[in-house]
């Protein structure tokens, strides 16, 4: 009996070291899979848009929306946006030639942006120290949902006058990260380069010789959001 307590006590210590050694070898990854293949999620932030050389275009606005993503596989994800901009834009005198135009004032002018986009996952299906950051690129539709013309009605502008956004293609690329504050909640940053083509109004192209029928503008959307992944 001694005996066995004497080699007791001679393994207890090279026990102990054995058992520390091998914690030291336990490796806790910064990487944790993303389970979850699908997310939804809601966003508000800034659009700074471009009024065009004529200066027709929508002024810069808050913006709001909702996105829903699905994993294709690896790290492309796809998603569907909707985002809605309660904007304004300016109203020009075209009824009298020449320039400078006279501003007659500001309208209310609303756009809704729909869209999809094919985005990449920089680490895969997986956060690297809860951060997943993306790249994005894709297009769409900008769509006029509500436009006041109640300005040029009363200066009796024509309407071949008159500035008609209507519905225009409008593709984007752009950035963003996600940060998952618990497995299935994520907090979501996004910056966005919005472009689309402003129209000119038939008589503008008429009376001026140097305005292009259709000008290219870059418009930069910042978001942010919280994701919600099941």
């Amino acid at each position: 009996m001694l005996a066995t307590w004497r080699l007791s006590l001679l393994l207890a210590p090279a026990l102990l070291v054995l058992a520390e050694a091998a914690h030291a070898q336990r490796i806790t990854s910064p990487y944790r899979y993303v389970d979850e293949r699908q997310s939804v999620s809601i966003f508000g932030g800034y659009a700074l848009t471009d009024r065009g050389k004529l200066d027709f275009g929508p002024e810069s606005a808050p913006a709001f929306g909702v996105r829903y993503g699905i994993r294709l596989g690896g790290p492309f994800n796809v998603e569907a946006n909707a985002t809605y901009l309660p904007s304004t834009r300016v109203v020009w005198d075209t009824t009298v030639a020449g320039e400078p135009l006279e501003r007659l004032g500001e309208v209310d002018f609303s756009l809704a942006l729909i869209d999809a986009s094919l985005r990449f996952n920089i680490t895969g299906p997986r956060t690297y120290h809860g951060l997943m950051p993306y790249l994005v690129v894709g297009g769409g539709a900008a769509i006029t949902v509500s436009d006041d013309d109640s300005l040029e009605n009363a200066a009796e502008v024509g309407r071949d006058a008159r500035f008609d956004f209507g519905t225009r293609f409008a593709g984007h690329v752009g950035a963003g990260i996600e940060w998952f504050a618990m497995r299935r909640l994520a907090l979501r940053a996004d910056a966005r380069d919005v472009f689309w083509k402003l129209p000119t109004p038939a008589a503008f192209e008429r009376q001026f010789d140097d305005v292009p029928k259709e000008e290219w503008v870059q418009n930069f959307i910042l978001s942010l959001g919280v994701a919600f992944h099941f």
